[in-house]
């Protein structure tokens, strides 16, 4: 099943094999990996080699050591995977511009599917989250809430790859809802719009409307992207 390592890095040869495996389905979540003893003779590594490759593995979430029953491919935790994406795109100096921009690509769509297929127990979870957020839910609490209400249209959407996205860089959102009601915090014009358009978000969901919560959500997020850059460029 698995091949000899040639010249990729050790980690990266084993992850793509990993990767290759999941994908034909040679190897299932559930699924128990061969010993130690037995992967490294298989892809001519050491053992110590092997040890590092597989502790990625595990940080990653795509293995589970048992004691006395040997490894396992789990399912990975899209939190994991977000914090590594956070890292990454941290790393990079990505700018928040660039954030905005495919958040207005994803969420705007996402909002338009949220009209169409929103159950009632949809609906009542984004309304919990606005009803609290009316009540003068400021700083962190403020933050969270309006990340978990922009989550909740995205679940609403029903579509599992787009969520699996979203929660993908959930890290990355969350800070810059944070940074962004940091720079809005000073005005309470722009902190009453912000809730005012996810207000307006909700009744085009509610209503069922996809084209109207779809640019409902298009000129929330471009209006923070353009007062972002107002707000810096001063």
């Amino acid at each position: 099943m698995f091949k000899t390592v040639k010249n990729k890095k050790i980690c990266e040869e084993i992850l793509e094999q990993m990767k290759e495996l999941l994908v034909s389905g040679h190897l299932t979540v559930g699924q128990r990996i061969p010993s130690e003893i037995e992967l490294s003779e298989t892809l001519g590594v050491s053992r110590s080699s092997l040890r590092e490759a597989l502790r990625v593995l595990d940080v990653l979430g795509i293995i589970e050591a048992k004691t006395g029953d040997g490894t396992f491919i789990k399912e990975a935790k899209m939190e994991n995977i977000g914090n590594i994406m956070t890292l990454v795109a941290l790393s990079k100096e990505l700018e928040t511009s660039d954030l905005y921009e495919v958040r207005i690509i994803l969420e705007s769509y996402a909002a338009s599917l949220a009209a169409e297929r929103r159950s009632n127990e949809d609906l009542a979870i984004a309304k919990k989250y606005l009803l609290k957020a009316d009540n003068g839910s400021t700083g962190e609490e403020g933050s969270l809430l309006d990340h978990l209400f922009h989550s909740s249209v995205i679940k609403a959407s029903k579509n599992n790859v787009l969520v699996m996205l979203m929660d993908m860089i959930s890290g990355l959102l969350s800070e810059q809802i944070k940074s962004t009601r940091t720079l809005f915090s000073s005005s309470a014009e722009l902190m009453e719009l912000i809730q005012k358009q996810h207000w307006e978000i909700y009744d085009a969901i509610e209503q069922q409307k996809p084209l109207e919560a779809q640019k409902k959500v298009f000129d929330h997020l471009n209006n923070a992207k353009i007062i972002i850059n107002l707000k810096q460029k001063s």
